[in-house]
């Protein structure tokens, strides 16, 4: 068998890009980089089917466009798996006319094409076969079919061309056991360049779950996990941070919409990690309607030092409007993270501006309410109307879009709402306001610099700072020209 190539594709632009399985993907003001979890699992269902696999996570490694050229003469890969998102959805589908030059079948994988299989399969035309949604088992079966020489009409959760036609077939059912899945391939990915503010390089993730008990009109992973959670079993996770232990790996991040959803799981995966003693540090996303001081107790004696909690907006009408669900309150928002810093654990607040109903007052309420809050770090992030997402629909329905290109449709740089209260251009200000007034205040300061272990740290948070305060739009780019 030929080999099965998997891409993380480079930079349209030299700036770093954030994809992932689940995510929208955005260009990264912070410098983060994202470990290629989900393509290290379908490497992983690829090589348990007998082919041989390759990896290319070119944002981390500063892999260009020649050096995927280069890649593809040398190997003649039969298959290409191309990890692609919205808002570089064009330069990541370059991989897929790369890949047909070579004799490559294509594939896409993640949320744009879950969300817009017909349009994408339209607008890219060396695209051969996209999955929808959860891609493992699809991709297993559609390597063996096709392989095998039959026909793919009937692999749920695919679309695909016959004869200049574009078939959407049936969506596939979710994985009900996630235990199932074999542990994906870190040592294919490279490690020692990921990196994350605070908890610096060599980092990775670990797949927790899938799904949130929630529905957030803005979530991506509605569109991918319809709101249907599945967790894996403490003693699976155990097993593969032993695995990661054993390749030196011991800076950790739970990849979850929310780890806390069921406190049960997160105890028992706390006292796996305590009875084993394994040596962990590690961080979790989490709602703040779903901790309490006991799960936090167990979280900081297993090794969390750090947990990112998803505010939003420090106004409850926004929250209500975006259907965060009844224990998302203002008042929820400052008990958690409180009763998380008395637990001796580091908390990183995510707010969104520019949802449905936001003003200029608005705005400045929740750059208040989070400098009220003893936080360590925060994320200001545009509120991008994805497609697939509810609000998404509203945008259309409601003419707020600004703009159809889906290069705009970054969170980190592109406000693309306009209300009639409140311009994309008002977005923009206001988050670089809400930075201004986060950073430049003596407990700001303070707390940014707090914990600091070195200067070369110190100055790549300074760094991270400037990025936040003078934010600009992004322009996109098209690798084709």
């Amino acid at each position: 068998m030929n080999e099965v190539l998997f891409v993380n594709p480079p930079s349209p632009d030299g700036h770093i890009y954030i994809r992932d399985m689940n995510r929208s993907g955005r260009r990264s003001r912070e410098r983060t980089i994202w470990p290629q979890t989900s393509l290290a699992y379908l490497a992983a269902i690829a090589k348990r089917s007998g082919y041989p696999v390759g990896l290319l996570d070119c944002i981390a490694s500063g892999i260009s466009w020649e050096g995927v050229l280069d890649y593809l003469k040398e190997h003649r890969p039969s298959w290409i798996v191309v990890q692609a998102i919205s808002s570089v959805i064009t330069n990541d589908c370059y991989a897929t006319y790369l890949g047909k030059r070579y004799g490559s079948s294509t594939v896409i994988v993640g949320p744009h094409v879950t969300a817009l299989p017909r349009e994408t399969m339209e607008a890219f035309p060396t695209i051969d076969f996209g999955i929808m949604g959860e891609a493992e088992e699809t991709l297993e079966e559609l390597l063996t079919v096709v392989d095998g020489g039959g026909h793919p009409g009937r692999i749920r959760g695919l679309v695909y061309r016959d004869r200049g036609e574009i078939i959407v077939n049936d969506p596939r059912p979710f994985i009900e056991d996630l235990n199932s899945l074999p542990i994906p391939l870190h040592e294919l990915l490279p490690v020692d360049k990921y990196r994350l503010p605070y908890i610096g390089k060599r980092y990775t993730f670990i797949l927790h779950s899938r799904g949130c008990p929630n529905s957030c009109h803005f979530c991506r992973q509605t569109v991918m996990w319809k709101s249907e959670p599945r967790l894996r079993s403490p003693e699976s996770i155990y097993k593969e941070l032993k695995y990661l232990n054993r390749l030196g790996i011991h800076n950790i991040m739970f990849h979850a919409d929310t780890f806390t959803q069921e406190r049960e799981n997160v105890i028992g995966i706390c006292r796996e990690i305590i009875d084993n003693n394994l040596k962990i540090h590690w961080i979790c996303n989490a709602r703040v309607d779903r901790v309490d001081k006991e799960m936090l107790g167990w979280m900081k004696k297993a090794g969390c030092w750090m947990i990112n909690f998803g505010i939003e907006s420090g106004v409850q009408e926004i929250l209500n409007r975006s259907n965060k669900g009844e224990g998302a309150t203002i008042a929820a928002a400052r008990t958690a993270v409180l009763m998380t810093k008395q637990a001796g654990i580091k908390v990183w607040g995510y707010f969104m501006i520019g949802l449905p109903g936001e003003t200029r007052e608005t705005i400045r309420e929740t750059s208040r309410f989070a400098r009220s809050l003893p936080l360590d770090m925060v994320n200001f992030a545009v509120a991008a109307p994805y497609p697939g997402t509810v609000f998404y629909e509203q945008a259309i329905e409601n003419g707020w879009l600004e703009s159809s290109e889906w290069e705009d449709f970054d969170q980190n740089y592109s406000a693309i709402v306009n209300y009639p209260e409140l311009s994309g251009e008002e977005i923009m200000k206001g988050i670089r306001c809400c930075y201004l007034e986060w950073f430049l205040r003596p407990r700001g300061l303070i707390v940014f610099l707090k914990g600091m272990n070195s200067w070369s740290n110190i100055l790549q948070m300074v760094r991270i700072a400037w990025a936040h305060i003078t934010i600009r739009k992004k322009k996109g780019i098209d690798p084709r020209k």
